[in-house]
């Protein structure tokens, strides 16, 4: 009857007990012992009696009793793995003593060897450790590999695999405990440390291989975590969650029990992270088997209760079935059958029969599914509800106060009292808004603690949830909806000016939890519209913070339109500038004489960013009194600074004669200045003037007539030697004292400055030539100038990459601070949270830094023979 069951789950099995009669009365005379002793006993008796051969026909005998206790039930998952690790013991205790090991010479198991958790397929992970170095020990070790690893006719012992050892297969496979000990101390990677968590002495010297054991603890666990060991935690944290998600998306099966999403190493890693940061002061979580790590975090308030023996069942579970699938034919197979017959076998040995309502394979496919939705619930929360327990004064099992002020710094928070005391004041109490926040603060922390600022985010996230009262709809709508929370992160990580627009216009909450994302820009005629009507039906006094209002709503579509992805840099540009024509239209919506905004600089490139000025000029064609008037008016209407804030800071330095000369001219005044007094730096400002508000007719006749000034028939030598040296004294004289000018991305060498007189030389040079290269925005000019064969594609795709990532830099340096700066930051923290904001992941500050040097470098060389000649 058990040869019965062993041959209906494995065909490899079945095929030793029809070769191996010694086998068959293994199987029916004896039960495999439960201790490493014993095991090491039958194969060197084994092995003494018919030398390798021996070894490896009484490993697969042993192996054969383990699978028939299994299958009939006899044994726990815990048991199996334990015998199928002690197995593997015996049979290093034995190739060593073959070989002649030195006395010193000492296996150390890692992987799920180590946690004597194996499977009936898996690898065997192993380092070599000597207490001294010596070329016996090395020949010894190669011998013993070479000895289990050989393939013969009663097949292959084990895969040996010492690729966990210092530097992987480019180092030495033997090495000395102070060599190892150097090595951890000084070079090692984090995910080394991490591997070491199921390190266990396995064969030979015991005193040589607990000692490696023992000794590296300190490197795995430490009671001072560093900064460099929480970002490389947390940055393991982020890899799970983001790989599991990325699988999820990409369509990767729920097939692969190991990798796929719900999965054993969800629950692994998991568990690692949490042994990593608790670890250092409490010893207790430092199992290296995973079932005992998860009691062991339970007993010890890391986790939930219900959320350890929840994943301990999971864990049996996966375990179980991937056992199924490798017994098969003793492969390493981590996938459910694709085939038909081959799933109905599966279904069977795990337990399933047929049923009126459903096949096995139907109801193994079911309760296998509801195994890794469970999973995946249960890993989201899983490091986050304890500490919301802890502060909300619920649970049996309560973090304390070092614990959680920990698991908050492993997550990104630098100033953890004031993240806890955020925390408390969100889930205290038993208020439907205390309860609403109970639930959706887990999820957010998860997904603030990918953020560039999670402090900032979640004091955010706390002002808003005060702001609501009691109006709680708008926060309902992220409950059970992860994408939408996710986003909210996003936003409210990305630093406080986003959080005060939240609370300012709740109404977008909507908007952030639409899971489909924000709409792209509206256009100018769209935004002029709303603008004006927004304004119409106001008292007069309250025409000024209705603007500001109308201008901050759109503003803030527009940055979460950057923010989800539906929008890049130029779009966001084009967006801010129609946005600042509408509010300019609205305020010259009583203008009844003659007078047109003419827009210049990234005004009339249509290219603002979040921080930028509106540079402008004023025209009339009509009294002067009048005009100046209606200036002083639209001054104030834009840049007067009221309880509701600012619309834009407008900026009129490039009219004739500057801060001198008078805010608005006529517009035959303005011809003259250009025809007899300008220089040429302000024919040049003219190749970015754009008709923005007031007078179309008017506008355009200015645009019109100023063409000629913009882009001559031709350009003097004496005109672009001038813009040279303007150009050389900016770079000199405009960066200011101790700031870097590499880290200056408006002034330094490659910045935007850079960019855009690189391309406005050429438009000056040629624009007559060629009318279309007239265009306005930098971007576009661009493209143009490489349509027209003026700049080569190489030069003309680096400048282009040059001007949108560091107008993304600025941006999103905007939003962090809450105001315009023009280099990058110095301080490391600061740096890390602009990387993560950048979207670098695995090391944000280098990686920023790296592509930031990298892309000024070759924008300067791209664009200094244009300027200078």
């Amino acid at each position: 009857m058990i040869a019965g069951l062993v041959r209906a789950a494995s065909s490899s099995l079945g095929d030793v007990l029809d070769r191996d009669e010694r086998a068959v009365q293994v199987l029916e005379e004896s039960e495999p012992p439960d201790e490493r002793s014993g095991f090491v006993a039958l194969i060197r008796e084994a092995y003494d009696l018919d030398g390798p051969a021996g070894l490896r026909s009484e490993r697969r005998r042993r192996l054969l009793q383990v699978a028939a206790l299994d299958l009939r039930g006899e044994l726990s998952l815990e048991a199996v793995g334990r015998r199928l690790a002690f197995l593997a013991d015996a049979c290093l205790e034995t190739a060593l003593t073959a070989v002649g090991a030195p006395d010193d010479l000492a296996v150390v198991a890692m992987g799920k060897l180590g946690a004597l958790e194996l499977n009936y397929s898996s690898d065997i992970d192993v380092m070599f450790v000597s207490a001294k170095e010596s070329p016996e020990g090395l020949q010894a070790a190669s011998a013993a590999m070479s000895m289990l690893t050989e393939f013969a006719p009663e097949g292959q012992a084990y895969r040996v695999d010492a690729d966990l050892r210092p530097e992987g297969r480019a180092g030495a496979l033997v090495r000395s405990l102070d060599a190892y000990l150097e090595y951890y101390g000084r070079w090692a990677k984090e995910w080394e440390y991490q591997a070491l968590i199921k390190a266990r002495h396995a064969a030979g010297s015991t005193a040589t291989g607990e000692a490696l054991v023992e000794r590296t603890r300190q490197f795995v666990y430490s009671e001072e975590v560093s900064s460099e060991r929480v970002a490389a935690i947390r940055s393991m944290k982020e890899r799970v969650e983001s790989n599991a998600v990325l699988k999820t998306r990409r369509g990767s099966s729920t097939d692969d029990v190991k990798l796929g999403p719900g999965g054993i190493r969800d629950i692994e890693f998991s568990v690692q992270l949490l042994q990593l940061v608790h670890g250092g002061t409490d010893q207790a979580v430092r199992a290296p088997s995973t079932i005992d790590a998860l009691r062991a975090l339970a007993a010890g308030g890391y986790i939930a209760e219900d959320d350890a023996a929840g994943l301990g069942v999971a864990y049996r579970w996966l375990r179980t079935v991937e056992h199924r699938l490798q017994l098969w034919q003793e492969r390493q197979v981590h996938r459910l059958p694709s085939d038909v017959p081959g799933l109905a076998r599966l279904a069977r040995v795990m337990g399933f029969a047929d049923a009126p309502s459903a096949s096995a394979a139907e109801r193994f496919q079911e309760a296998h599914k509801a195994v890794l939705v469970d999973v995946r619930q249960r890993f989201e929360k899983l490091f986050y509800r304890p500490m919301i327990e802890a502060l909300a004064g619920g649970g049996a099992q309560r973090l304390s106060t070092e614990a959680l002020r920990e698991r908050l710094r492993i997550l990104g928070f630098r100033d953890v009292d004031r993240a806890s005391r955020t925390l408390s004041e969100l889930v205290g109490g038993t208020s439907r808004r205390a309860r609403l926040f109970k639930v959706l603060t887990p999820a957010i922390l998860r997904f603030l603690s990918d953020s560039p600022l999670p402090d900032e985010g979640l004091f955010s996230f706390l002002r808003i949830s005060e702001g609501l009262g009691e109006r709680l709809d708008a926060a309902a709508a992220f409950r059970d909806n992860p994408p939408g929370l996710a986003f909210l992160a996003k936003v409210l990580g990305s630093g406080r000016i986003l959080g005060d627009m939240l609370l300012a216009v709740p109404e977008e909450l909507a908007t952030v939890a639409d899971p489909s994302g924000p709409p792209p820009p509206k256009d100018r005629t769209r935004l002029v519209r709303e603008g004006s009507a927004s304004l119409s039906w106001r008292e007069e006094s309250d025409r000024l913070d209705g603007l500001r209002r109308f201008k901050r709503r759109e503003f803030l579509r527009i940055v979460l339109g950057d923010l989800f992805g539906v929008t890049d840099t130029v779009l966001a540009g084009a967006g801010l500038a129609d946005l600042a024509d509408a509010c300019l239209e609205a305020a010259l919506e009583e203008c009844e004489i003659p007078f047109a905004v003419i827009g210049m600089g990234k005004l009339g490139g249509r290219e603002l960013n979040y921080a930028s000025d509106i540079d402008v000029v004023l025209v009339h064609d009509a009294a002067t009194e009048d005009a100046e008037k209606v200036a002083a008016d639209l001054i104030a209407s834009i840049g007067a600074v009221t309880p509701e804030g600012i619309t834009f800071q407008i900026d009129h330095g490039l009219r004739p004669e500057g801060k001198a000369g008078p805010l608005v001219r006529s517009f035959d005044s303005f011809l003259e200045y250009y025809a007899r007094w300008a220089h040429p730096w302000e024919h040049q400002a003219l190749v970015k003037a754009r008709f923005a508000a007031g007078d179309a007719e008017l506008g355009k006749r200015f645009i019109a007539e100023t063409r000629s000034f913009a882009f001559p028939e031709r350009l003097p030598d004496a005109a672009l030697a001038e813009i040279r040296h303007l150009k050389a004294r900016m770079e000199r004289e405009r960066i200011p004292r101790g700031v870097d000018p590499r880290l200056h991305f408006k002034l330094g060498p490659g910045g935007t400055s850079d960019v855009e007189f690189a391309i406005q030389i050429l438009q000056l040079k040629h624009g007559r030539e060629y009318p279309a290269l007239g265009a306005t925005g930098t971007v576009p000019a661009l493209a143009i100038a490489r349509e027209l064969e003026l700049l080569a594609p190489e030069e003309a795709d680096r400048m282009t990459g040059a001007y949108e990532f560091l107008t993304r830099v600025r941006n999103r340096l905007f939003l962090m601070v809450g105001r315009p700066v023009d280099s990058l930051p110095t301080k490391a923290e600061e740096l890390e949270a602009l990387g993560r904001a950048m979207g670098f992941r695995e090391q944000p500050r280098q990686e920023l830094e790296d592509a930031f040097l990298r892309v000024t470098r070759r924008a300067r060389r791209a664009t200094e023979p244009l300027i200078y000649g």
